[in-house]
């Protein structure tokens, strides 16, 4: 059980390093579908090579994620548009709407996504 809390708290840190550097109280968490993403090897070696690829963009500004429970569900959505159970385009639409002023983000991540074919096109 020990090893699970480590993952869920390298989660959280790498969720707050790619959508809230400066968050404060990244704590653990039980929520089983972040635990899915956490556990899913694939995605989540993609998910850390985002991470690599935000930090080196200059022009990647913060997206405001500020809660434990902005971030499950910026994660979910995340893995399930890396997993095809909804589109690009849709991720895309979800994150445009509750962040309206970060559409150059949300391309970046979804275009990243696409270099590597890990979210379906359409």
């Amino acid at each position: 059980m020990k090893m699970k809390v480590s993952k869920f708290g390298r989660a959280a840190l790498l969720a707050c390093v790619l959508v809230v550097p400066a968050i404060q109280g990244c704590a653990t968490n039980t929520d089983p579908r972040v635990a899915a993403a956490v556990d899913d090897k694939p995605f989540y070696t993609w998910f850390n090579g985002l991470v690599d690829q935000i930090k080196a963009d200059p022009n990647y500004k913060r997206m405001p994620i500020d809660t434990e429970a902005e971030a499950n569900q910026f994660m979910v959505e995340l893995h399930d548009a890396y997993r095809h159970r909804i589109s690009k385009k849709d991720f895309a639409a979800l994150q445009n709407s509750r962040y309206p002023n970060h559409q150059n983000e949300v391309s970046f991540i979804v275009s990243e996504a696409s270099i590597v074919g890990a979210i379906s096109p359409d």
